[in-house]
């Protein structure tokens, strides 16, 4: 299943990087929408 995960802080921000791990450990993919 992907999980879209986005923000508004940009692509570069560790709280995106941390939770596309987490989504990712968790056994889902990862869709990143972020400007």
């Amino acid at each position: 299943m992907r999980i879209l995960v986005t923000n508004d802080d940009g692509i570069s921000s560790p709280g995106l990087h941390a939770l596309v791990v987490a989504v990712a450990e968790a056994g889902y993919e990862p869709v990143v929408a972020a400007p």
